[in-house]
């Protein structure tokens, strides 16, 4: 199959290269210039979880651009970057290409569908994956990829793309009830990803602590309540899932984490904050959710405010 992968992050990396390995075509698509340069020169280089590092060659292009003879489009960008790439992949591409949203979080289905009228298919997957730098990337756990049509409605698209999943050693599954997909790993994230970047706790470490364990699963309750609210079918219990990918990825840090580090954005809003949102809607309260958005967003500002005064030389003032 002829993949296109909007991103080039440590999922879009990790997707792109077992893809490439396994004979499939594959373009990645990225709108900074010197991610797009880096991969040109090195590729991709994948250290599995043995260890053993592999430079994969694959095609780059900076996006937007058209991308003519795409079979599937795999949507690999972070939440709040949906909207655009909707926006500006308009009429870019044939009305039979697939879509697909490989992303955390909720709306991302919905703000797809209002730029696309192709299939839009949903991914949730629990594949580890760590940057080490511009298409460096690290398999850090093996995972699961849940797949499903964005309609409910039974696919022959997901079958064809999980095929294309397994085949490049990426485990994947059909689901019909993706939402609910969608929503279990969305309460999952919020009680891990937020709770990890305050605390620069690896997942391991967050298991340990008995403190933060009621706090997770207090921001998790209130999850599974809007949910219940939202008439949303949870597939699975959240609080099973969030215990067995800390188990599992014990020494790994969570994206969130990663991207306060680098004092970047983060999916906050798409993941605690959505929670708040729909709370607020259906009249459920969220304190948790609430309070953890807010932190969370406080500290982006302050890792903003950090990582500016840094590069522009001014000396960065610790208390001691």
């Amino acid at each position: 199959m002829r993949f296109s992968i909007v991103g080039a992050g440590a999922i879009g990396c990790l997707f792109g290269a077992r893809l490439m390995m396994a004979s499939h075509e594959v373009t990645l698509v990225h709108r900074d210039p010197i991610v797009v340069r880096a991969l040109k020169k090195n590729g991709i280089r994948l250290q599995d979880l043995d260890g053993t590092l592999t430079k994969v060659r694959v095609a780059i292009r900076k996006g937007p651009t058209r991308l003519p003879g795409t079979e599937v489009l795999i949507v690999a960008v972070k939440a709040y970057d949906t909207r655009a790439v909707a926006a500006s992949y308009r009429g870019m591409i044939h009305p039979e290409t697939i879509v697909v949203s490989l992303q955390n979080g909720l709306g991302n289905v919905e703000t797809l569908r209002s730029g696309f009228r192709n299939e839009i298919l949903a991914a949730s997957t629990t594949e580890g994956a760590l940057s080490l730098g511009q298409g460096y990337v690290v398999h850090t756990g093996r995972g699961v990829t849940l797949i499903g049509d964005a309609r409910g409605a039974s696919s022959d698209a997901s079958s064809r793309v999980k095929m294309a999943f397994d085949r490049a050693g990426l485990k994947a599954e059909t689901r019909s009830n993706i939402h609910g997909v969608l929503w279990t790993k969305a309460i999952v994230n919020a009680a891990i990803n937020p709770l990890s970047s305050l605390t620069r706790l690896s997942n391991g470490a967050i298991i340990k602590n008995r403190g933060i364990r009621d706090i997770a699963h207090s921001a998790m309750n209130e999850g599974i309540s809007v949910s219940h609210a939202m008439h949303i079918k949870l597939v699975g219990d959240p609080r099973k899932l969030w215990q067995r990918i800390l188990s599992s990825t014990r020494a790994n840090k969570s994206s969130m984490l990663q991207d306060i580090e680098r004092g970047k954005m983060s999916e906050i809003r798409q993941l605690n904050g959505a929670i708040l949102s729909y709370g607020r809607k259906t009249r459920v309260k969220t304190p948790v959710n609430g309070i953890l958005t807010k932190l969370v967003l406080g500290l982006e500002e302050s890792s903003k405010t950090t990582k500016s005064k840094v590069l522009s030389g001014f000396p960065v003032r610790t208390n001691r």
